[in-house]
């Protein structure tokens, strides 16, 4: 009996002792920045860089820039010449200027301790909503979920300007054409920056306009003899 005493009061004591532990922290989540609610480690940030600047969307706009290009620059189809080969050099360009913008993002915003995620205002009127997306273009998070002015995405939109300089014929290989490449980057980035605001309110618009109108419920007809 006492011996059962001991052995109970024991085993009360070593289970007190294991509630008292402080339990192991759980292992970081991986998630590749699509969980706004958490941060995000190195691993984050490099699966967001080569998930942004490599992606169909991405490959797309580039296509559909360089058919535009000829109507909207006519200097590139001067020297670039038609055809094939003078749609390749340009597509080619849109393909490398957005590989430079991601990679000199994801290399700044490290040294700088960035998150290089847009993230919402969680405001309700309109007008301070478009201000924040405005003035976040240049503002990001860091580590510790402090605001900070963005040195990622600048050094980003100066790496998609000035990159073409490496092969753009010596005619239109200017500066001031570089800084209208950077000044296009930065607006590719305001762009980002109120899709992030503002897409709940856009997706919900279409939808409703796309949605199907419920089918009006019909009445079954009366059978004959029921009893009024």
């Amino acid at each position: 009996m006492i011996r059962m005493v001991v052995l109970g009061a024991l085993a009360m004591v070593l289970r007190g002792q294991s509630n008292d532990a402080p339990a192991e922290p759980l292992p970081p989540t991986f998630h590749c920045g699509d969980r706004d609610d958490l941060p995000m480690s190195g691993k984050d940030k490099t699966c967001y860089w080569w998930t942004q600047s490599f992606n169909a969307g991405m490959l797309f706009g580039a296509a559909f820039n360089t058919a535009l290009d000829p109507v909207l620059n006519g200097s590139t189809l001067k020297y670039w010449g038609q055809g094939v080969e003078g749609f390749s050099k340009r597509f080619g360009t849109r393909v490398t200027q957005s590989m430079a913008k991601g990679t000199g993002q994801a290399i700044v915003g490290a040294m700088y301790h960035e998150d290089p995620r847009f993230y919402p205002s969680r405001k309700e009127k309109f007008w301070p909503r478009v201000g924040f997306a405005l003035t976040h273009t240049l503002i990001v998070r860091n580590d510790n979920g402090h605001p900070q002015f963005s040195a990622g995405r600048v050094a980003g939109a100066f790496s998609s300007g000035f990159s073409g300089m490496a092969w753009t014929p010596d005619p239109i290989n200017t500066t001031s054409a570089a800084m209208v490449r950077v000044g296009t980057s930065m607006g590719g980035v305001v762009a980002g920056s109120f899709w992030k605001e503002f897409e709940p309110d856009i997706m919900n618009l279409a939808s409703s306009i796309f949605r199907k109108p419920p089918k009006a419920a019909t009445k079954a007809p009366k059978k004959t003899g029921d009893i009024q």
